[in-house]
This record gives C-alpha cells, structure tokens and sequence, in this order.
C-alpha cells in the first residue's frame, strides 16, 4: 500500500470507477497534486465489485488506520438489479449467494461506514454512485437516482460527510445544450471496444465518450476526463477545506 510513514493517509474505496484503469483515473490526478506531496493516497478500487466485496476485504483498509476514506460504490450493486441476466453475470463472477436488492445495499454500505467508524479515526466522506447512461427518464438512470437517494439516507443516519456526485452529474446534463440522452444499453462489447481504443490511439476519455454518444460517460457506466473531474474537485475541496 505505499509508504505508511507518509501522512495523511487518504483511502478511496469502491469499483472500476474508482480504479481508473477502464476510465479516467481521477485518483492518479489527486496523488499527483502538489499539496498532497506528502500523502499516502491509496486506490482500493477493484473492478465489477459490488458493496459485499468490500465487506468482505476491508480488513487491509482498517489495518491500514487512514485519515480518510472517500467511498464511491454502488453501481455494480443497482447494475445487478437491473435484469436477471446483469444478476447472473456478477453471481457468476463473484459467486453471490444472495439476491442483490435495495435492502442487502443499504444494509452493506451501512456496515462499511460503521466499520471504519467503529476501528478507525478516519474522517469518511461517502459520495452517490454516478449516472448510469445520460437519459434521465430511462430505467437504468432513475435506478441510479434511487441508489443515489438510499446512499445519501444512510450517510445522514451515519452522520458522515455526503458528496452529491449523481445529483451534480445530472444537474449538469440538463444544462447542456442538445443532449443526446443516450441510455444504458447492457453492452459488453462496446465497454472493451472504448477501453482498446484508449491504449491504442491519441482520443481521450471525453473524444470516446463523445463518440458513444455522452458528456460526463465513456461507455455509459464509467467516467470521462469530464465527469471525473467533478469527482476530484469535490474530494480536493474536502481535503483542502480539512486544511491540508
């Protein structure tokens, strides 16, 4: 996990939104602000996990004693109750036993906080999960908009700080002239051919996004250069707001 010496010790917990290696990797861009020269900035993000995985590997995160932990989770977890054939795709990768609802989220995302609460002196900041595709009265989107509701109701029972990244993403799409609204389509295929894409050519996150027919999106689930720079203004104020 890096140099442990160093200080503060700034966690970010969640998915591949978070690990920045299939979108833009706003993570990297904080480590390398120069105010945080003398931070430990730790990535535990880790593709297609869903709340449950965290669950299961926060052990290394409480070992690890940090001063901040930013949590984005959440879109794996909505993804999965969007059909039977999204369920069966994560059970199948992560051998799930359970059903994945609005209750089993509230529930694991309530144990996360209280957890790191509970074994650590961090200071956690909880942001809603994204926009899931850019059309705001499709399925997919408003299920993001209720994940993002359920996230928001548990980090003020909680009593941790909220970051309303699903409401300024949307706010922002409605301020954009002739949106192209394009949905969430489950579409495998398209994530990897954007993902190919960036390794192999000169286009940025926001030329592909643009091209698959989004602002803030790359392929509908993860974040362009400028929808990842909302996330990274909202963390950077929070840590410089700490005084850091």
């Amino acid at each position: 996990m890096g140099d442990v010496s160093k200080s503060p010790k700034i966690v970010f917990l969640g998915d591949s939104i978070t690990h920045g290696r299939v979108s833009y990797d706003y993570v990297e861009s904080i480590r390398k602000n120069p105010k945080l020269a003398n931070a430990l900035v730790v990535n535990e993000g880790i593709n297609s996990r869903l709340t449950v995985q965290i669950l299961e590997q926060l052990n290394s995160v409480i070992k690890l004693q940090p001063d901040y932990v930013f949590i984005m989770i959440g879109t794996n977890d909505l993804k999965a109750t969007l059909s039977k054939e999204e369920y069966d795709q994560y059970a199948s990768l992560w051998n799930l036993k359970e059903p994945v609802t609005e209750d089993s989220f509230v529930q694991n995302i309530t144990t996360i906080v209280r957890r790191i609460q509970n074994e650590t002196k961090a200071k956690i900041i909880v942001f809603s999960p994204p926009i899931l595709g850019e059309d705001p009265n499709s399925i997919p989107f408003l299920r993001s908009k209720r994940f993002a509701e359920l996230t928001k109701d548990v980090a003020t029972k909680q009593k941790v700080m909220y970051k309303p990244l699903h409401e300024t993403l949307t706010k922002g799409l409605l301020s954009v002239q002739d949106l192209k609204k394009t949905p969430y389509v489950k579409n495998t295929w398209n994530m990897y051919w954007t993902i190919l894409k960036y390794y192999s050519t000169t286009s940025s996150w926001n030329d592909l996004g643009e091209a698959n027919g989004y602002y803030f999106l790359t392929d509908a689930i993860h974040l362009n250069e400028r929808g990842g720079q909302v996330v990274e203004t909202m963390v950077l104020e929070t840590l410089f707001s700490q005084g850091i």
